[in-house]
């Protein structure tokens, strides 16, 4: 066989695979799509049976982390405790952390910080850029899982808060009956240079992470440790879903955060 009819064939079997990730893909969105809608709509009519107007409740803000102490307790934790809206819990999930970040969470004596060791790290791809799509899945999904608040805000252990982030977006959320909601931060591109990030509708790269703040009803919808083999990010597969399942979603323009540059997380 000669080189070039290896080179022919390496490339059909790469587009077969390619063709065949796509197709099932489609049909694993397709199938999961219509599965969500029906969760959905059931939870909506329990919801509405069994509603009751709390103009205070509790938000359960869960932090996923890997041996960030420093840059957690020194800056996403303080701007979670300086909220202008005070009834909410932190929940720290730990990817299996091996350094101080339990000691340092102790030190702030306040028991609406609860802090979850996983007993193993996620099995994540190697390649670094499939790697940082998924990183952090586990601990993102136990953090749901062991959230109780009435409200869902997630947030990355190295990034911040506005003074403001959980009032505001609560009270747009409370007012227009949105299920999700979400704002605009400001992401630093270099050192000293930011730009604000945010539009509506909700697409890939038009949406930040800390941004959001969703109704426990969506809590059935996890992220995806797999979203890196069809090419997305783990949180946008996470709000394209509830975009899809047909979630109320509503943009407030408005900043309700920092997301600082990549190179900050270490160990992901």
């Amino acid at each position: 066989m000669s080189f070039n009819s290896v080179i022919h064939n390496g490339y059909y079997i790469v587009c077969l695979i390619s063709k065949r990730i796509k197709t099932n893909f489609y049909l694993k969105n397709l199938a999961e799509r219509k599965r969500n809608r029906e969760i959905l709509s059931e939870i909506r009519n329990a919801v509405e049976n069994n509603k009751q107007t709390n103009k205070n409740p509790l938000i359960s803000v869960y932090i996923p982390t890997y041996n960030r102490a420093k840059i957690l307790t020194e800056r996403t934790i303080p701007s979670v405790l300086r909220q202008t809206y005070q009834n909410f819990e932190i929940i720290v999930v730990g990817d299996h952390c091996t350094d101080n970040t339990e000691e340092l969470l102790t030190n702030f004596c306040d028991n609406r910080i609860k802090f979850f060791n996983l007993e193993k790290r996620g099995n994540y791809p190697v390649d670094s850029s499939e790697r940082w799509m998924v990183a952090g899945t586990l601990p993102t999904n136990k953090g749901i899982e062991l959230c109780s608040g009435d409200w869902l805000a997630p947030l990355d252990d190295d990034d911040e808060f506005s003074e403001y982030h959980l009032q505001v977006l609560l009270e747009y959320a409370l007012e227009n009956n949105y299920e999700m909601v979400y704002g605009i931060v400001e992401m630093e591109m270099r050192p000293g240079e930011w730009k604000t990030l945010g539009s509506y509708p909700p697409k890939c790269g038009g949406i930040s992470r800390l941004s959001v703040l969703y109704h426990k009803s969506l809590k059935f919808l996890k992220s995806d440790i797999n979203a890196w083999k069809y090419g997305e990010p783990g949180d946008w597969n996470l709000w394209r879903r509830m975009k899809e399942a047909g979630v109320r979603i509503g943009f407030l323009n408005e900043i309700v955060g920092k997301h600082y540059l990549e190179h900050t997380q270490k160990g992901v």
